[in-house]
């Protein structure tokens, strides 16, 4: 209903002219589908572009580090090929390490040992050993003498230095290249040179330990350069290890160490992928997450359908669904960053870090348990597809079960202290419990049960206080109403209801009455109390401009509307539904309290004056037009508001009985409830009958009891001042059976 068109034209335009009418575009917006489907298209966007920054996100090695185990199983999205650096690296290390060591003989160490052995085997040979040798032999053991020493001697040092398993180069001094397995050692050549003496035994042994004494300094020196160029010109022999994947081959295993060979493999593979490869999984996000938001609000529309009709509403729960989706994409980047620098240690502690409980809690507080449900649905399932893929059906569940319950156990809470309360419990508490089992193998490690315990107190906090600022923000930014702000509204203290009070106490008088009626009404169909209440005192605050002219206020009101016309006192009359909607506007008042006020009179016949105006125009030319004599309103559609309006007719009724007695109550009830189905008046209302049986009986309970008679106590100035009461009031005839 367009209840807005109620506001009269010079409320509406009061002030100067504003470049940006936030007023007029909310008018504007609700009365027409345009809102709705705006929104369904941004959460649409929204989600497709996180769910494709999340698996770009997730394929960036960047943050996975050495001697980390992979998260989760990933296929290969096209074929490529790509170099194994580990094990081409490999191979040319063993290359490396089967080249030769490249060592050069020291010609001035040559010298000083060919020096050093001729004196020996010409003084100390003989002199020891009795060993002659003629001129032909000494002459033969230079010559071998030169050729040990051209073919290199390695000194222990440099021997126990080198590598074993290395083969060895000798550059002897005149450029001559020797390669050997095993080097030649001072203890080696020693005995080299002894055989070719072709001594006995006992002497070879003592000539050998004599030599190598000489030999021991060696005479080699190692070519670092030489060796190095020689090792590098092998390792660039060795090609490149190549290895092809197929589309859809496993690339990487769940809990599979992550490798060098891991990171060439996605780096190659992000490499191959076509160039207009990012549009194309664009639209397969697209494409998931517009199934996924259909499938929600098909749901939602089967079980809540009129949430489609009401464009705010369904705006509102839009732009919390996008929000949350937002902190449950946030969450991960922090948990991104933490992986990354090595503060978190296992992927499963993003599960303890996601914000589920906020989303649900929001949604519930601004829209109720039902739509929090479906809505939730989606959030937890497009939530599961950012984070893990393969497990994401997994995930959905845990995330839907804590979003699910949360949804029921914050639901109709009237205060904020208990909203946070509630959230900030609950999500800890529901967090354990669906992720029982991670929390379980943790036992064992003091350190990581007690990190998952912190992350979820901490990340339930976070849910607790940002659930509870959106509220405020959604309260004050769309002027969504919720239990909590309708009980602060409900509050006497208001600003208006003090004006009321003072200004109009008998129009205050008949909105607490009624409030009252309403609120009994609905707690007893299960309806929404703290709404019912809420609209209902506020209902009438438009008599504020002409309080004089209403009864409750001034019992001589019927006096001064004989003295005007009928079509005048109708429009005065009229005119308070105008009235209380600009002063909602002024004061800012949740649009639920708004349409109380706009349709607690629906497009009822104002009778009184209508057959006034009848009687007046007898012999008159003038025709009395009855629209003239309606409200200009629509009849209540949503239970809150029919119990509204149908209480505010009866307690108004009840003030005109003389002497009410509960049959004159149960019968005024009834005539009036009758006469509003007959009018029309019920025709939108979703109360079904035998809620409005109920509600029914509920006002006839109650107004009896405010209508009660009272005991007669004798007069002050009684002799007897302990006599008891001398009579009761009079009782009706249904009383005195």
């Amino acid at each position: 209903m367009d209840w807005k068109k109620l506001i009269p034209f010079s409320r509406r335009n009061r002030g100067e002219k504003k470049l940006f009418d936030r007023e007029y575009i909310e008018e504007t917006l609700e009365a027409s589908p345009v809102p709705i489907v705006m929104v369904t298209i941004l959460i649409w966007a929204v989600a497709s572009v996180l769910l494709l920054l999340s698996e770009n996100r997730q394929r960036d090695l960047t943050i996975w580090e050495g001697n980390q185990r992979a998260p989760f199983s990933v296929w290969a999205r096209t074929g490529f090929s790509y170099e194994d650096t580990s094990a081409t690296e490999l191979l040319r290390e063993l290359a490396k390490n089967g080249e030769p060591l490249v060592f050069r003989c020291d010609p001035e160490v040559n010298e000083e040992l060919k020096a050093a052995l001729s004196a020996f085997f010409r003084d100390d040979a003989v002199r020891l050993y009795g060993i002659s040798l003629s001129p032909a032999d000494q002459e033969q053991l230079s010559k071998d003498i030169d050729g040990i020493l051209c073919h290199g001697v390695m000194s222990d040092q440099v021997y126990n230095e080198s590598p074993a398993d290395r083969p060895v180069r000798v550059i002897a001094p005149d450029e001559t290249i020797y390669e050997y397995n095993e080097p030649y050692t001072a203890e080696k050549s020693a005995g080299k040179l002894a055989g070719l003496l072709n001594l006995p035994p006992h002497i070879s042994e003592q000539l050998i330990s004599g030599v190598q004494r000489i030999l021991t300094r060696g005479n080699l020196i190692f070519d670092k350069k030489a060796t190095d160029e020689s090792a590098d010109a092998a390792a660039a022999q060795i090609p490149p290890v190549i290895k092809n994947r197929k589309r859809g081959e496993l690339l990487i295993e769940r809990n599979q160490p992550i490798t060098r060979e891991t990171v060439d493999m996605f780096q190659a593979e992000k490499r191959a992928l076509p160039s207009g490869y990012g549009l194309a999984l664009l639209g397969n996000q697209l494409l998931l997450s517009c199934l996924l938001l259909m499938t929600a609000l098909f749901f939602l529309y089967r079980i809540y359908p009129k949430i489609f009709k009401t464009p705010r509403r369904f705006a509102t729960g839009g732009f919390a669904i996008i929000l949350a989706l937002l902190a449950n994409f946030g969450a991960l980047q922090l948990f991104f960053y933490f992986f990354r620098h090595g503060t978190v240690s296992s992927y499963e502690f993003m599960l303890f870090m996601i914000p589920i409980p906020f989303g649900a809690a929001l949604l519930t507080a601004l829209l109720g348990n039902r739509t929090s449900i479906f809505a939730s649905f989606l959030v937890a399932s497009i939530s599961a597809l950012m984070i893990l893929p393969d497990r994401s059906f997994e995930l959905a569940l845990r995330w839907f079960a804590i979003a699910a319950l949360t949804a029921l156990i914050t639901r109709n809470l009237t205060n904020y202290r208990s909203y946070f309360v509630r959230v900030f419990i609950c999500g800890a508490v529901l967090t354990l419990l669906v992720n029982s089992d991670v929390v379980y193998t943790c036992y064992n490690h003091p350190g990581a049960l007690k990190f998952i315990l912190i992350t979820v107190l901490l990340n339930s906090f976070a849910c607790a206080m940002s659930a509870l600022l959106a509220v405020f923000a959604f309260e004050l930014i769309f002027n969504t109403d919720t239990s909590m702000s309708l009980m602060v509204l409900s509050d006497y203290n208001h600003p208006l209801l003090e004006k009321l009070k003072r200004e109009a106490p008998g129009t205050m008088f008949h909105s607490m009455t009624v409030a009252t009626l309403a609120e009994d009404a609905a707690r007893a169909i299960k309806a929404n109390p703290i709404r019912a209440k809420a609209g209902a005192l506020f209902h009438d605050i438009g008599k504020l401009s002409m309080p004089q002219y209403f009864v409750e206020n001034n019992v001589d009101s019927p006096k001064e509307h004989m003295k005007m016309p009928p079509q005048r006192s109708c429009g005065i009359i009229r005119g308070h539904v105008k009235e209380g909607l600009a002063l909602a506007r002024d004061y800012r008042l949740c649009n639920f309290v708004r349409e109380v006020i706009a349709t607690h009179h629906g497009d009822d016949l104002i009778s009184f004056f209508y057959r006034r105006a009848l009687e007046n125009s007898n012999g008159e030319n003038l025709p009395v037009i009855e629209a003239q004599f309606r409200y200009d309103g629509e009849p209540p559609v949503n239970k809150e508001l029919t119990i509204i309006a149908l209480a505010d007719a009866c307690e108004a009724a009840s003030r005109s009985l003389n002497k009410p007695n509960p049959a004159k109550l149960e019968s005024l009830v009834n005539e009036i409830f009758i006469g509003r189905l007959r009018g029309g008046q019920l025709r939108n209302s979703e109360l079904t009958a035998r809620e409005l049986d109920i509600v029914r009986e509920c006002f006839i309970a109650d107004l009896i009891s405010f209508n009660h008679g009272r005991i007669a106590y004798q007069k002050e100035n009684s002799d007897d001042s302990t006599a008891l009461p001398l009579e009761e009031p009079a009782a009706s005839g249904p009383e005195k059976k």
